[in-house]
């Protein structure tokens, strides 16, 4: 692989689902291939300290300063922008610091910028800087082709999961008890608190979950700028069923899935279409876990779940669908079961992070890797095998 620059608004220690996404496939790359430019983060320092690779922080989003000055002293001869909204604006900085291949990533967010005519120009002008532009599922796709043009080439990069981290068998106990969870069945819910995660219409639909099942409780893991409202909303609900437990550190997160019984991502379209979702990192993390699902449609999630064998995809935009699913799968706890041991297998036999950085190494080298519309079987996209040219 060539030596690139990572240029990433989205790094850790700073947790997101754009932020795991960055991390999962940088730290699969060659380490003395790689340069990362990220936000400077209370923590970074330490976090660094522990990379084979080096990282460059800066203050706020100023990643462009000392570009070309980075990419002549690392030898940089290709550069990934990991989120081409905000960050694709600085795509002719970029190519100006003098790289010759330039790999951008959408997540969903970008369709908001692309349909938004303040935004939509400053896109469309800078993507054309972009070799390759990737994003994570057929149901984003359409959009960024208009958006787009023919210009660029989009190839799908869809996140994955760690199988090994996320898996069932962990004791959930001291999560039990560190939120006096008690015995009963645990619904959990892990997403940054925005409004398209859905969380506000799932704390509607609770009142009615509890109604029907007495002893269940709701966790919701994350932070974000609903969480306000959330606890608003939450204060509503029947006392002491609803844990906001806040963000959790990645050691612990494998145990709030332990901890729970089922798992809901409620995500809907919001803003009239302007802000919508991509995937679904934690769908992924739950069915590897062994959790059946309940996701809301919005953009590429209903690619997260098999419909009715590892969860349940439902109409979001308000809250009697969730509740129903959310019963239904409370109800019956061996149709559950079965949809989070359809789900474990399935995690283990379609979303790998080795493949997906395998991918990605392959688009920044240039080599051929052949896109899911090239197959009349359409085969997973992240398992489609990758052809290496003689001189890569």
């Amino acid at each position: 692989m060539p030596r690139t620059l990572v240029l990433s608004g989205h790094f850790p220690p700073e947790s997101g689902g754009v932020q795991t996404f960055t991390w999962e496939l940088v730290r699969r790359l060659p380490a003395e291939r790689v340069l990362v430019v990220a936000p400077a983060w209370p923590g970074a320092a330490e976090f660094d300290a522990g990379l084979d690779f080096p990282v460059v922080r800066r203050r706020g989003y100023l990643l462009f300063r000392g570009l070309r000055r980075l990419v002549a002293r690392h030898g940089a001869e290709t550069a990934w922008i990991t989120a081409v909204a905000p960050f694709g604006l600085y795509a002719p900085l970029v190519r100006a610091a003098g790289v010759r291949r330039l790999v951008g990533s959408t997540h969903g967010q970008e369709l908001g910028w692309f349909r938004a005519p303040p935004t939509r120009a400053a896109l469309r002008a800078v993507v054309r800087s972009f070799d390759v532009v990737t994003h994570l599922s057929a149901g984003t796709l359409p959009a960024l082709e208009a958006a787009v043009g023919d210009r660029t080439r989009l190839v799908q990069l869809a996140g994955a999961v760690d199988t090994d981290r996320f898996r069932p068998g962990l004791d959930g106990a001291r999560i039990r008890r560190r939120h006096g969870l008690g015995e009963g069945p645990v619904v959990l819910s892990v997403a940054r608190l925005v409004r398209r995660k859905g969380h506000d219409v799932l704390l509607r639909a609770w009142p009615d979950v509890v109604r029907r099942h007495p002893d269940a409780r709701l966790v919701i893991v994350g932070d974000g700028p609903m969480r306000r409202r959330l606890a608003e909303l939450a204060a509503q609900a029947p006392p002491g069923t609803v844990t906001l437990a806040g963000p959790v550190t990645p050691a612990d997160l494998p145990y709030y899935y332990a901890a729970a019984d089922v798992f809901t991502l409620p995500c809907r379209d919001d803003r009239r279409g302007l802000q919508t979702e991509g995937l679904g990192l934690s769908v992924l993390e739950a069915s590897a876990a062994g959790l059946p699902v309940v996701v809301g449609r919005s953009g590429g999630s209903p690619e997260a779940l098999v419909d009715g064998r590892t969860g349940l995809l439902v109409d979001a935009g308000e809250p009697d669908e969730p509740a129903l699913a959310l019963h239904r799968l409370l109800a019956d706890p061996g149709q559950a079961a079965r949809m989070g041991a359809e789900g474990r297998a399935w995690a283990r036999e379609r979303w790998s992070w080795d493949a997906a950085a395998d991918r990605l190494a392959a688009l920044l080298r240039g080599a051929p890797v052949r896109d899911p519309s090239d197959s009349p079987r359409r085969r997973t996209p992240w398992m489609e095998p990758v052809w290496h040219s003689r001189s890569s």
